[in-house]
This record gives C-alpha cells, sequence and structure tokens, in this order.
C-alpha cells in the first residue's frame, strides 16, 4: 500500500492502534497527521517501554555506555569462567547506574510521568530484550495536543463500533483497529476468536494463510 493510498484509508475514520513497538508508534503518529485532534488516534498499550528520543542521555552517546567491550565485561554469560563472573558480579552496581542513567533522561524528555507511561521494568530488561526502539520525533508533543490517546490496559474487547476496555465504563469510539503487535502476528490474530471457524477465516485451512505471518 502506497502512501496516497494509505492516507485516503485512514483519513476521516477513528483509527485505533493495538500495540507500542515501533511499527505501532510509526503508525500512529501517520494517523494523527492525517486527522488531528479531529478524530484522535488511540493507541492501546498493554505494557510501556523505554523507546529512547535519541541516542545521547544527557548529552552522551548511548553507545559509550553499551556498544563497546567494557559494556560486555558487566553482563553474566552461559558458560562464563570464574574471572568473567567475578567481572560482572563486581560491575553490577555500574550496570544498574547505567540503566538508571538512561532511564532518567527518557522520563525527562518525554515526560513519561506526565503521561503515566513509565515502565515497570529497567532499561536494562529492554535492552537484554532487544526490544529498544527510538520514539518518533514529536510523538509526545502529538498526545499533549490531542492528536494521539494513550490507553493502558491489560484487556480489552470489541463492540460494533467502539473498543471496550475491561473495569473501565466509558469505551471509545473506533471506525478502524490496527494491529501493531510485533512477533507471532497470526497467533495473536487467530487467537481473537474462540470459533476454530473464525481462526481458519483468518488464517487459512492450508500453508497459504490468509494473513501473513511475520
Amino acid at each position: 500500500m502506497d502512501s496516497a493510498t494509505a492516507t485516503n484509508f485512514v483519513k476521516g475514520k477513528y483509527v485505533a492502534i493495538v500495540g507500542f513497538p515501533k511499527s505501532g508508534l510509526d503508525i500512529a503518529m501517520e494517523c494523527s497527521t492525517v486527522n488531528r485532534v479531529e478524530r484522535p488516534c488511540t493507541v492501546v498499550i498493554r505494557t510501556p517501554h523505554w523507546n529512547v528520543p535519541d541516542y545521547f542521555p544527557w548529552g552522551f552517546p548511548m553507545d559509550k555506555l553499551y556498544l563497546n567491550r567494557f559494556s560486555e565485561l558487566m553482563v553474566h554469560k552461559p558458560g562464563e569462567g570464574l574471572l568473567l563472573y567475578l567481572m560482572a558480579t563486581i560491575l553490577s552496581p555500574l550496570r544498574r547506574g547505567f540503566s538508571k542513567f538512561v532511564e532518567s533522561h527518557i522520563k525527562h524528555k518525554l515526560k513519561l510521568s506526565k503521561h503515566g507511561m513509565v515502565p515497570d521494568h529497567s532499561f536494562l530488561n529492554e535492552l537484554s530484550a532487544c526490544l529498544v526502539s527510538t520514539v518518533p520525533e514529536g510523538f509526545y508533543d502529538r498526545v499533549e495536543e490531542g492528536c494521539l490517546k494513550l490507553n493502558k490496559a491489560k484487556k480489552f474487547g470489541f463492540s460494533k463500533e467502539c473498543i471496550v476496555f475491561e473495569g473501565r465504563a466509558e469505551p471509545i469510539k473506533s471506525d478502524l483497529v490496527i494491529l501493531a503487535t510485533d512477533f507471532k502476528g497470526i497467533y495473536k490474530l487467530t487467537h481473537i476468536f474462540e470459533s476454530p471457524k473464525y481462526q481458519e477465516f483468518i488464517a487459512g485451512s492450508n500453508d497459504s494463510a490468509a494473513v501473513p505471518s511475520k
């Protein structure tokens, strides 16, 4: 789908993005550019992440903290010898200090506390799981303008024209839902429905699935 077709597809619609990876952030920005505050784009988030605004926390290049040989000494490794084990153990306070340093920059730069988007896990855990991505420039500015709405929810469902959140009285109007749930997309899509019949409609009954797996 080219840019013009995608723009026409979302134009004039209340769009909801399910997921908070890089792809979800980029799609949400595009939708908010098209529809602005008249039809704000909703981002449904189960787990907030430490998406970085740049690679220079407090003006210090992040590669100097993590992308070098010294940083490898701070991490325990499978099959490590005694010397490497001792090095990683001794340097563990420095490893946690680096994580807090980067977290403080992200929280300050993106105003995560104001938006209720401070993750429960550390930046170190995010980095170890290879989940770190950059947030589009101006993303949280769009939130403050009202072009983007952030909704944290562990569970949600669909009605005819809305998304319904567990434990919340007010549903959110949505004409279009885009699933930006990253990997295992076909598994997540098919298991929206309990009925094997509807699962087959989405995944197909043979190797040629209706929705390709990512």
